[in-house]
Formats: structure tokens, C-alpha cells, sequence
């Protein structure tokens, strides 16, 4: 357990482009399933995209690009556009003169590309392109565990799909597609229909509730990544605040780890290495371990590192009820009132539905404290994420929630974002302060 990333292999660079259409409702989104013979990720329903090639940061092609939200780091953009037009015949570019792109002369640049006999820099200038990263919306930054042999540290994007496109497959590339609702892909997921990896699945939770780009682009903005600090609030109980929860840079978040010799972590929201490492060493540092994962409900700034956690130590995944329909790994789903055993500590688990149908808090008593009682109250309480486009809240829930908390005369909350309070709000929490009223988005 003590084993940090050190001796992990070397993430190489990849990006990966969330393609979407507008359909019935909400925006329909392409998942596009690899073929079993793929060392990496065979079978699994992914959005289109691959690792950086070198041949991406060729200057050509740096210069031949529309300078977007990526233009920090235009090898990524660059990378995210050839992998969609390999995998799906979608190009995000445009003719320098102006005129319109000639379907044929785009599908033979695409054979030539394939078959290894052309780049990207010989179709832009075959072609006379100028190559659009500004309609690439960058959301998300996800690292492979270090428990798996091929790593990857890679770009995710969205896109809209241009108008009059349509997405064409080679077998070698893709074997099948769905376009489908971010809901109706969980659900399809849950069904046991779809097999998706938690970068994917998270994915699809965080646009769930998007009206399209634009809404995207305006509510998730990854920034960078402050490393991870962590604060010994008590003999017992640390919190570790996180700077890329949901694995969305710049988004901060509370993970707490419970117990003295055994430790419980709840909300291992930020899967970073650097977050990884912080918790593990912090664990070390007192001379204890890892033996459960523990979380206050499923959405990513929350549970998006806790899989990482549970392959890499061989560690339960506790959560309240109906937390495992949106999540892709086993889930040990907790009823109202269960105890957790941390050493010297207990986490007694309160249902709390309100942010989301299976959140909980977690009631922690540790031995030799008398009657003190502390809460971790994950988006019960406090500011919500800040990165994230929200579920619409079940108002009558949380305020029913909230009394079963103050039922309980905490001595201290300590909420999944923001700073501990010394006392549960009157009303819900959800806007820029701790207290404020959560709104419907």
C-alpha cells in the first residue's frame, strides 16, 4: 500500500473528443465501442480519440490551427480532431479560401490517413485546411491508474457535430455506436447493456443535465490544478481539500480519511496522481492503512478516484442506496443507520436525499471523545461544485435531510466543498456560501 507512482509506467499523451447532436429533450452524445483484439479498453463503449503522435505538434500544423481554449497546448486539439476524423469521418476544419470541403477529396484524405500513407499536416496542406480547436470545449483531464500497464493522460473535449456530418466507421477502428442521451447510456450501462470505464461513465454524469456547447463551454472550465493540501482537523479525522475533482482541474474538493489505524477515506473525489499520493501518504505517515472507500453520493467531484483507490488496494466501495446504478464498478450499497468501523472510530451512516436519491452523511464518533459527534455531510451542506453543471435538486428532500442532521446536535460539518462549519444551516446549501438555497439547474 505504501507503493506510490514511482515505479508506475509513464502516462503518455491522448485526447479524446465527446461528440454531440441535439435530440429529443437533450443533447445525444456518440459512444463508439473498440474492438475485443484492442490491447486497451477492448470492448468497451469510449468517445473517439487516441494518444498524442508526434507528428501532431508539427509546426505546420501549429500555425494552420484556430487558436480556442487549447491553444496553451494545441498538440492535444490537434490529436483530438485526426483521432475523430480516423475513428468517426468527422473533420473539425475548414478550407482557408472559404469554399466548401469536397466530401470525396475528405474521404480519400481519410483512407490515405488510415493507411499510414499521408499525416495530418499532408491532408491540411493537401487539402488547404485551417483546422478548428476552437470548437473543441475542453471539460476534463483523465490520468489511467498506475496499477495499469499502459497509462494515459488525456484531454477529454466536447464537440458539437457540424452540420450536415455524419459519422462513418471502420472496423478495424470501431465495431459499433450508439448516439444516445448521457441518462439513457447510464441507464444502458446499469442494464448491463453497455461496458464503460469510469472516465466515460463520469463523463456522461457531469453532461447529463447540459443544454448543449454552449452550456457546457460556459459551466466547466477546467483551469489548473492546485496541488492537494492536507489538514489534520483532529486525532482521527483529516481532510485532504483536492484541486481536480471529477478529474476537472481547478475544481476543489473535500476527501476525508476516518480512523487511526484503520482508515476509512470518504470522497476520494480527485483521481490525480498527485491527489492519490497525498492520501496514500498521509495514511503512511501515521503508520496506518487503507481499508475501505467510503462515499456521500455518485456524482464525479465526489467518486470519480474511488475505483483507482478500490483496484490499486483491493478495498470496498461503500455508498448509500442507488448509488451503484450510475457508477460502473461493484458498490456495496449501505442502509439508513449502518455503522462503518474506522480504528477507534465509527461512521454511522444517515440518509440524506436531497442534491441527489442516494446521498448520505456520515456521523462519526471516535473513541475516547464522549458525546461528540461530527458530520460529514458531502452536498448537503455548503457550496456545491463550482466546475459542474448541476442536477436539479429535490427541494422538500434536502430540508427533511437537513432536520435529520441538526436531530443529531453535531459538534462540527464538514461539507465536500468549502471550509468546516461549527453548525448545520437553516436552510440547504447549493450557491456561493454555505447556507445558501441550492436552485434548480
Amino acid at each position: 500500500m505504501l507503493a506510490m507512482t514511482d515505479d508506475a509506467a509513464p502516462p503518455r499523451p491522448a485526447a479524446t473528443v465527446v461528440l454531440i447532436r441535439p435530440g429529443r429533450g437533450a443533447p445525444e452524445i456518440l459512444l463508439t465501442q473498440r474492438p475485443s483484439s484492442m490491447a486497451f479498453a477492448g470492448d468497451l463503449f469510449v468517445f473517439p480519440g487516441g494518444r498524442v503522435d508526434d507528428s501532431d505538434a508539427d509546426e505546420r500544423l501549429v500555425d494552420l490551427v484556430a487558436v480556442g481554449p487549447a491553444g496553451e497546448e494545441p498538440a492535444f486539439a490537434i490529436a483530438a480532431i485526426r483521432e475523430l476524423f480516423e475513428e468517426a469521418g468527422v473533420l473539425l476544419a475548414e478550407r482557408r479560401d472559404g469554399r466548401a470541403l469536397d466530401a470525396a477529396a475528405v474521404a480519400g484524405a481519410r483512407r490515405a490517413l488510415l493507411s499510414g500513407e499521408t499525416t495530418l499536416g499532408g491532408v491540411v496542406e493537401a487539402l488547404d485546411l485551417r483546422l478548428r480547436t476552437d470548437r473543441l470545449v475542453p471539460i476534463s483531464h483523465w490520468t489511467t491508474p498506475p496499477i495499469m500497464p499502459r497509462r494515459f493522460a488525456t484531454r477529454f473535449y466536447a464537440a458539437e457535430l457540424p452540420a450536415g456530418a455524419e459519422p462513418t466507421f471502420e472496423a478495424e477502428e470501431v465495431v459499433d455506436h450508439r448516439w444516445l442521451t448521457a441518462r439513457d447510456a447510464l441507464e444502458a450501462m446499469a442494464a448491463g447493456e453497455l461496458a464503460m470505464w469510469v472516465p466515460t461513465c463520469a463523463t456522461l454524469q457531469q453532461l447529463e443535465f447540459a443544454a448543449g456547447l454552449e452550456d457546457i463551454a460556459a459551466r466547466i472550465v477546467p483551469g489548473s490544478a492546485p496541488a492537494p493540501r492536507v489538514v489534520g482537523e483532529r486525532p482521527g479525522l483529516t481532510r485532504v481539500e483536492v484541486g481536480a475533482a471529477g478529474a476537472v482541474p481547478g475544481q476543489t474538493a473535500n476527501a476525508y480519511l476516518v480512523g487511526r489505524r484503520e482508515v476509512v477515506v470518504v470522497d476520494p473525489g480527485d483521481p490525480s496522481d498527485a491527489t492519490a499520493d497525498a492520501i496514500l501518504g498521509a495514511v503512511a505517515a501515521d503508520g496506518a492503512r487503507l481499508v475501505a472507500i467510503a462515499l456521500t453520493h455518485a456524482d464525479p467531484d465526489h467518486a470519480a478516484g474511488a475505483e483507482a483507490f478500490a483496484l490499486r488496494l483491493d478495498l470496498p466501495i461503500l455508498a448509500g442506496q442507488g448509488a451503484g446504478h450510475d457508477l460502473p464498478y461493484l458498490v456495496k450499497e449501505l442502509a439508513d443507520g449502518e455503522r462503518i468501523a474506522a480504528g477507534g472510530a465509527e461512521l454511522e451512516v444517515v440518509a440524506t436525499p436531497g442534491p441527489r436519491r442516494d446521498h448520505v452523511a456520515f456521523v462519526v464518533r471516535t473513541a475516547g471523545e464522549g458525546d461528540r459527534a461530527d458530520v460529514i455531510a458531502g452536498d448537503l451542506v455548503g457550496p456545491r461544485a463550482a466546475q459542474a453543471i448541476l442536477r436539479p435538486p429535490d427541494m422538500a428532500a434536502w430540508q427533511t435531510s437537513l432536520a435529520r442532521l441538526r436531530a443529531r446536535h453535531p459538534t462540527r460539518i464538514y461539507p465536500g466543498h468549502g471550509e468546516p462549519l461549527d453548525a448545520v444551516p437553516p436552510d440547504a446549501g447549493s450557491g456561493d456560501r454555505p447556507g445558501a438555497r441550492p436552485t434548480a439547474q
